[in-house]
């Protein structure tokens, strides 16, 4: 029912922005019906679910010559089939598994394709046997159960948010988990991160307060699944907030992640280690090549109390944390999306953490202004990412970001504006960034992709970041809505059809645009 930029039930919903969400984004409102979901169990060869016919089967090679679509493996890879419910044809060999249904309505549901680790153990299949619209796949190292059922997208996103707070949330923070046990989602490590804790955590948080506004609209403030609701995103909110005010800094660096002293600290990435008022940079590789191995940091500026209490409250204390550094757009990016959407949809109700969000808006804003549109590392230069700087802008790499990244930055002030209800330095900003040309940059992305793609000889469907998609979805969402010029404001708009070239295949309604 919902996605990470609100939800996919969509209807108006609440105040302003869910109302300009529709009117803007979403051409019509879309009624989503059941779709076929895979559930997978695994198996040892002979468990006794695992049926005897499959054991005992004779495979044989199909005849895959006429066939009418792509296939996911070369034909010459299949060597076994069977036919299930309503003529669905199921292939597997040396490549895994592939479902055909010739009579799906979608032609995206006509071919569909299974593998290790997510559905198979491995991917040589030997033998298939049909059961109902599922199979059962024999593979060198077990036996896998494809299940076929048909979900409401309610029903998959409420599955998928209990297995999200159960299994994958850390410290309230959306991350990544290794499993165990493949495709046991119960054998999740209780450590791991990525370098997206906070991209992710702002995501998740903008969902679930979209997700709170409209079942309180629909059910009532006081229902228990609307306060269940109110408690995720107030929670998952805290979460992007604290990263935002975790390293200390004072200066309104914001960190990737943090972990604390019971988790692994991994070597891919500049790690601090805090130690009452400064914070020591750890010896991983990335430290030694930006020669900051031992560096000290600040660490002074007081973390505030509500936010510290996601660790303390697990029982640790600030000198159990390790930050990790080295900051990017994508962070920065929805985390002014989520500051926006908490503010609108939790600041007037929750005062002390409206108080957090403008401070954070503001904290950063410096930051990047005080650094000439960058965000800065303690060794006084750049991180990795962070940059939306004309003279970033000049670099090969930078020619190609600066479309998004412009659309980032102003996003970022007007965010900040709105939040604060201060205009002063950041209007000046603004208006410094448009005469300069930013505002031209946002319409140029699919030339400019194109473009760079063909200088390096790819092909651009080929060489699209997802990621980027969801960045400038948030960013042309918060210019678009905040702007009041009809001018500019078609400007943006003509700015995200620009990318709707690589957009429109994902088929995610969250990302659609009129025109």
């Amino acid at each position: 029912m919902y996605n990470h930029f609100g939800y996919q039930k969509i209807q108006q919903v609440g105040e302003n922005y869910l109302t300009f969400y529709r009117s803007t984004f979403m051409p019509n409102t879309v009624i989503f019906t059941p779709q076929l979901t895979r559930r997978i169990s695994h198996f040892k060869k002979y468990d006794i679910e695992v049926p005897k016919k499959l054991l005992e089967k004779h495979s044989k090679r199909p005849d895959l010559s006429g066939f009418p679509y792509p296939l996911p493996c070369r034909k010459s890879s299949y060597t076994c089939f069977c036919e299930g419910e309503n003529g669905v044809m199921w292939y597997g060999g040396t490549g895994g598994v592939t479902r055909f249904d010739e009579n799906a309505e979608s032609i995206y549901d006509k071919v569909m394709f299974f593998s290790a680790k997510r559905d198979l153990l491995d991917n040589n299949v030997s033998a298939l046997e049909a059961d109902g619209d599922g199979v059962w796949a024999l593979t060198d190292t077990g036996v896998a159960h494809i299940e076929m059922v048909k979900m409401t997208m309610e029903e998959k996103a409420y599955a998928l948010l209990h297995e999200t707070l159960t299994y994958v949330q850390r410290h309230g923070m959306v991350s990544q988990k290794k499993l165990s046990e493949s495709s046991n989602i119960k054998s999740a490590l209780p450590h791991g991160h990525s370098d997206n804790d906070g991209c992710f955590t702002s995501g998740f948080a903008i969902g679930e307060i979209f997700r709170y506004a409209t079942l309180k609209r629909e059910k009532g403030a006081f229902s228990p699944e609307t306060l269940d609701a109110l408690k995720t995103a107030t929670r998952a909110s805290e979460a992007c907030l604290l990263l935002m005010y975790i390293a200390g800094r004072g200066d309104g660096f914001v960190s990737r992640t943090y972990v604390t002293s019971n988790e692994i600290v991994p070597d891919d990435g500049l790690f601090y280690k805090k130690n009452g008022e400064t914070a020591v940079c750890l010896n991983t590789t990335a430290a030694r090549e930006r020669k900051l191995v031992g560096h000290e940091v600040k660490a002074d500026a007081p973390i505030p109390k509500r936010l510290r209490k996601l660790y303390a409250d697990e029982g640790f204390e600030d000198e159990d944390i390790t930050y990790k550094g080295d900051t990017s757009s994508d962070e920065i990016t929805l985390h002014y999306l989520h500051l926006l959407v908490a503010h609108e949809f939790l600041g007037k109700e929750d005062p002390e953490l409206d108080e957090l969000i403008i401070h954070a808006a503001k904290a950063t804003m410096d930051h990047i202004i005080n650094h000439g549109f960058e965000l800065y590392e303690c060794d006084n230069k750049p991180t990795t990412w962070a940059k939306w700087s004309k003279e970033y802008f000049e670099t090969d790499i930078g020619w190609a970001d600066a479309c998004l990244n412009s659309a980032e930055v102003m996003m970022y002030l007007k965010v900040t504006m709105h939040v604060s209800g201060e205009e002063g330095i950041y209007k000046e900003t603004l208006e410094k960034l448009e005469s300069e040309g930013y505002l031209d940059l946002v319409t140029k992305h699919f030339d400019r992709f194109h473009q760079a793609s063909l200088a390096l000889g790819v092909d651009d469907r080929e060489e699209v970041m997802y990621g980027d998609h969801m960045l400038a979805v948030a960013s042309f969402f918060a210019l678009i809505s905040l702007e009041k010029d009809e001018k500019k404001k078609e400007l943006f708009r003509k700015g995200f059809r620009s990318w709707r070239y690589t957009l429109a295949p994902e088929f995610n309604p969250g990302y659609e645009v009129k025109g």
